[in-house]
């Protein structure tokens, strides 16, 4: 039973070691392969930033022509719109003139043939 039992821990010790020996080279493996990844990351921020920057340069030239684009529209709406209550005001300016002058000639009327009545 002797012999039994120490054939048994050896068998124990070389399983063991066998294992410990897969799981070494696994870990290894990974370690390369987490290496690599992070290289093949780093590489592709780099690029990412390399490309970006010309085109936040390009967006923010055409965000700069638009908003000039938009200040212009402004200022000519601006001047059509002082333009249109000029135009729309001369009428009316006009007509308050005319409503007095025909309310004095009523008036006036009005005042002649009570005069000429009597």
């Amino acid at each position: 039973m002797d012999s039994t039992v120490q054939i048994g821990l050896v068998v124990l010790i070389y399983t063991t070691a066998i294992l410990f020996i897969l799981i070494a080279i696994f870990l290894i493996k990974l370690m390369h392969t987490s290496t690599k990844l992070a290289k093949n990351l780093s590489k592709t921020s780099q690029m990412i930033n390399q490309e970006l920057e010309p085109t936040l340069a390009e967006l923010k030239e055409t965000l700069g022509s638009i908003n000039s684009i938009v200040k212009n529209a402004d200022e000519k709406m601006e001047q059509v719109k002082g333009a249109m209550d000029k135009l729309l005001g001369v009428p009316f300016m006009i007509g308050n003139k005319m409503r007095g002058l025909f309310s004095g000639l009523k008036e006036g009327l009005s005042v002649g043939i009570k005069l000429f009545r009597r």
